[in-house]
């Protein structure tokens, strides 16, 4: 999928949730429905997330051939997709103190009310899964590449579309078998995998935006070549979810290698600065 594709689609769908958001703060209001009033607020704070997606690809798009950016703008993907992740990190410790207290302080639910916002919560953000398309892995040569902006604006439909599934199976149980506990124990459930998703989304950004040691990309390098150059220094890191720059110092042991077209053979390199000892 093209940054283009996944900018029109990201596109769609905040529009969808504009819409579902702002009908259900208005009919919430007009009704006197807090489950309604509430959900629309929530599905404002997706939008939000989801804008940073949509405007970071036209920033990308617009500032791509800018001589200002050393490596090109292939972080911008990056950093956004790290706020959009402690966006949603937020959104499920929300769930999760939320739903400690109810534990705690149990309050009447309104349960046919509730299903129905859980309902309309859960069609509109299977739609816009499936506008989205989910995220997608790409491979080049031995490295696995993944836009975590897009990834991290998909986990945000994605929760969104868990907790509503949780909440209709907790709110029929407590209609119809009085299980009125299942309710907050199911939310701090959800609350605890939107965390862990947003945590692994978090650590694989922070990997790139502090340049930490690819590993995987050094040790096939370093394998690949081991009867052909050996490396008395070597050092990779990625400069954007799709490259990775290398520099080092090497002794060649086959003297008719090209060790930087060998490199590239294996990695989608940003740079390569080697020194020949």
């Amino acid at each position: 999928m093209t940054d283009t594709s996944k900018e029109k689609r990201t596109l769609i769908v905040i529009i969808l949730t504009l819409i579902t958001m702002a009908a259900e703060i208005v009919i919430g209001y007009i009704t006197h429905s807090m489950a309604l009033f509430a959900d629309g607020w929530h599905m404002g704070t997706h939008a939000v997330a989801l804008s940073i997606t949509f405007f970071t690809y036209i920033l990308i798009r617009k500032l791509q051939f800018s001589d200002k950016f050393t490596f090109g703008t292939g972080k911008f993907n990056t950093l956004a997709g790290f706020t959009s992740s402690i966006l949603l990190g937020i959104t499920g410790l929300a769930i999760i103190f939320e739903s400690i207290d109810r534990i705690f302080h149990p309050l009447n639910i309104s349960f046919n009310e509730a299903i129905i916002v859980a309902i309309i919560g859960l069609v509109i953000n299977s739609l816009c899964a499936f506008i989205m398309g989910g995220h997608h892995h790409h491979k080049h040569h031995y490295h696995e590449h993944e836009d975590y902006n897009f990834k991290s604006a998909y986990m945000h439909i994605l929760a969104d579309a868990m907790t509503s599934v949780f909440a209709i199976i907790a709110l029929f149980a407590g209609k119809y078998f009085g299980l009125n506990v299942l309710d907050p124990i199911v939310g701090l459930i959800g609350g605890t995998v939107i965390c862990i998703w947003a945590y692994n989304l978090i650590k694989g950004c922070g990997s790139i935006l502090l340049d930490m040691e690819n590993k995987k990309v050094k040790e096939k390098i370093v394998n690949t070549l081991q009867n052909k150059v050996e490396f008395l220094e070597l050092r990779v890191w990625n400069t954007s979810e799709e490259k990775v720059s290398v520099a080092g110092k090497y002794e060649l042991i086959d003297k008719s290698c090209d060790v930087k077209a060998e490199i590239n053979k294996i990695a989608e390199c940003e740079s390569i600065t080697l020194e020949k000892e």
